[in-house]
């Protein structure tokens, strides 16, 4: 997949009509939002730490501990 100007654009506006409808205002819908969010990272934790190991050099106990 291509992440070009013309997806972006069409991202932009997939977002801005998910924000207009109201719907991300409610609490809950946030609260879902964060907790989905931590799943992913703690899911992803492995990659995560690997790709900063391999963009940054950054050790995976420093990775761990401060990001």
């Amino acid at each position: 997949m291509v992440f070009d100007g013309e997806a972006a654009a069409s991202l932009v506006k997939e977002l801005r009509l998910s924000f207009n409808s109201g719907k991300t205002r409610s609490y809950e819908w946030r609260i879902s939002q964060v907790k989905a969010f931590l799943k992913m990272v703690v899911e992803q934790e492995d990659q995560i730490v690997e790709a900063l190991r391999s963009d940054l050099a950054r050790p995976p106990l420093e990775t761990v501990v401060y990001e």
